[in-house]
């Protein structure tokens, strides 16, 4: 239990030092973090504030569309203040922007290889999950489609309330570039990928911590 905690604490941290760095870029960032990404442009709000509020609405999406309180959704809102926190805390921490070309692309890839891998881990730690997850695997559901399809109508429709709202208020679009694209095309793959690298490691962790959790419980 204690390991798998540790995994999954380290892994909110490396999710959230991601998240931040992509926007150090200034290419564009992942799709789900493109409008806490423009409202922090446009308002008083800082980044992490603005993921907390927006992972709040997804918290409500979710209670909406399933129609019932269920703990696992209950259990994002302190997760949502949490990574808020951490967001804040890299963004504060890294006060720069890239200057060059090669190095907003380098930092592009060193986000999308951490965001990735954060990723993976917090949903292979089966924790608490992630509430823009949460919200995509909801979609799904209430267009009656695979997960898969639900993260992409989500992903489009934060694209396009991202380009709205960034159009409304600054009269250009913010947040959303090539590093958008990028961010859309290797992140899933890279999680593919460290789900054959380490899933055999992550799962042993994760079924060890669950045996001796109901080991416990039957002594």
């Amino acid at each position: 239990m204690i390991k798998r905690l540790i995994f999954y604490i380290l892994a909110i941290f490396i999710l959230g030092f991601g998240i931040v760095l992509n926007t150090k870029a200034g290419l564009g960032v992942g799709s789900i973090n493109t409008l806490p990404y423009a409202l922090s442009r446009i308002t008083p709000l800082s980044l992490g504030m603005a993921t907390t509020l927006m992972y709040f609405v997804f918290v409500a999406g979710q209670t909406a569309i399933y129609r019932k309180i269920d703990a696992k959704v209950l259990l994002q809102i302190p997760f949502s203040y949490v990574m808020g926190v951490v967001i804040d805390f890299y963004d504060n921490l890294m006060d720069f922007r890239a200057e060059t070309l090669p190095l907003s692309f380098l930092l592009l890839a060193a986000a999308i290889v951490c965001t990735a891998f954060g990723a993976y881990v917090t949903v292979t730690m089966d924790f608490i999950p992630n509430p823009a997850d949460g919200m995509a695997r909801a979609v799904g559901v209430a267009f009656h489609k695979e997960f898969g399809q639900g993260k992409l109508i989500f992903d489009c429709v934060m694209i396009s309330v991202t380009a709205a709202v960034s159009l409304i208020f600054a009269h250009k679009i913010i947040g959303i570039g090539i590093g958008t694209v990028l961010s859309a095309l290797f992140i899933g793959k890279l999680i593919q990928f460290y789900g054959r690298k380490f899933g055999g490691y992550m799962n042993g962790v994760v079924e060890k911590s669950r045996n001796n959790d109901n080991s416990k419980y039957r002594g």
